[in-house]
């Protein structure tokens, strides 16, 4: 129950227009995987043409458990597959997988004007790594037909085994949608800014759960020109980018956020605040049963500092087993 207590914490923090976790495709595929994810031998599992979307949370909570295993999204209508990470994000991939944040109406002229786009790729875009000989084509954007958007790709050893963080590849994209917002694999999309990693403080605000995707995070500063980022391959190893920076002084953050933890600590632990704002020590004992939560409470805190918090002692279980 208090889990569910965090999401719904969590959700209530964040903006309406936050990631969502999408996984498309323009034709149909045969991938292999696990009927329902029991450990059975890997059937065929047929996917079809088109999108299929989740709000990230979700995703996450109903994300395989097996880190070598990428559980796929699915209608209603059919069974459970996951299948193995290194086939689903290896070079010829027939799926992609992202976490997007998709602005909620049309881009306008002046955002146009500054970046300027003159070329784009046909349907929403494929991951970096299957990208290999793809050519963009000569176009001019019909603003109401797209939405700007935060793409966040997934990787063998990132997200989605992973909560975001500073190894996932991102980059902003316009991107065609149909007039009800979903996704339209049929017309073009337009590259705005090459690879960055999540979190990059150039555009903080896209990151802050809390706070709406608003143009003037693009068109507030000089962006960095998208040159041919439609066909440059991924980097070799995502993972291999250095762990975040500890978090500085309190000084140099937004005490809003730092509020909110311990508002959403108060409410499932009660009045003791386990966080240091001095050292951005988590004093992890504190939340002895309630190790879950946690995890999901300072995972969601680093996302919106973009920084990693220090932690001490020790979580224990709700039955006196240690957690961590």
């Amino acid at each position: 129950m208090t889990a569910v207590v965090a999401l719904a914490l969590l959700a209530a923090a964040e903006a309406p227009d936050w990631f969502r976790a999408w996984q498309y495709a323009a034709k149909p595929a045969s991938l292999r995987g696990c009927s329902e994810c029991q450990g059975e031998p890997d059937d065929v599992c047929e996917v079809r043409a088109g999108a299929q979307g989740r709000p990230i949370g979700e995703y996450m909570q109903q994300r395989s458990a097996a880190p070598e295993r990428i559980k796929l999204l699915r209608s209603k209508a059919d069974p459970d597959c996951a299948v193995s990470a290194a086939a689903f994000f290896g070079a010829r991939g027939a799926l992609d997988l992202a976490a997007i944040r998709l602005a909620r109406a049309p881009p306008s002229a002046a955002l146009i004007e500054r970046f300027g786009p003159r070329s784009a790729v046909t349907g929403w875009p494929r991951a970096p790594q299957n990208r290999k000989g793809l050519q963009m084509a000569a176009a001019l954007p019909d603003r109401a037909g797209l939405r700007t958007a935060l793409v966040c790709w997934g990787s063998e050893r990132g997200w989605p085994s992973a909560e975001l963080g500073a190894g996932t590849v991102c980059e902003w994209w316009l991107l065609p949608v149909t007039a009800e917002g979903e996704p339209d694999l049929a017309r073009s999309s337009f590259p705005l800014v090459a690879q960055f990693r999540f979190g990059d403080p150039r555009w903080a605000r896209a990151f802050d759960r809390s706070a709406p995707l608003e143009e003037s995070i693009l068109t507030g500063e000089e962006p960095p020109r998208p040159e041919s980022v439609a066909v440059a391959p991924a980097p070799a190893a995502v993972m291999g980018a250095r762990a975040p920076a500890r978090c500085p002084g309190d000084g140099q953050v937004r005490t809003a956020v730092l509020d909110r933890f311990d508002q959403w600590e108060a409410q499932l632990v009660g009045a003791r605040r386990s966080l240091d704002r001095s050292t951005f020590t988590l004093d992890a004992a504190a939340w002895s049963g309630h190790c879950q939560e946690l995890d999901v409470l300072r995972s969601a805190l680093e996302q919106q500092l973009g920084c990693a918090v220090g932690q001490e002692g020790r979580c224990v279980g709700a039955f006196g087993e240690p957690a961590r």
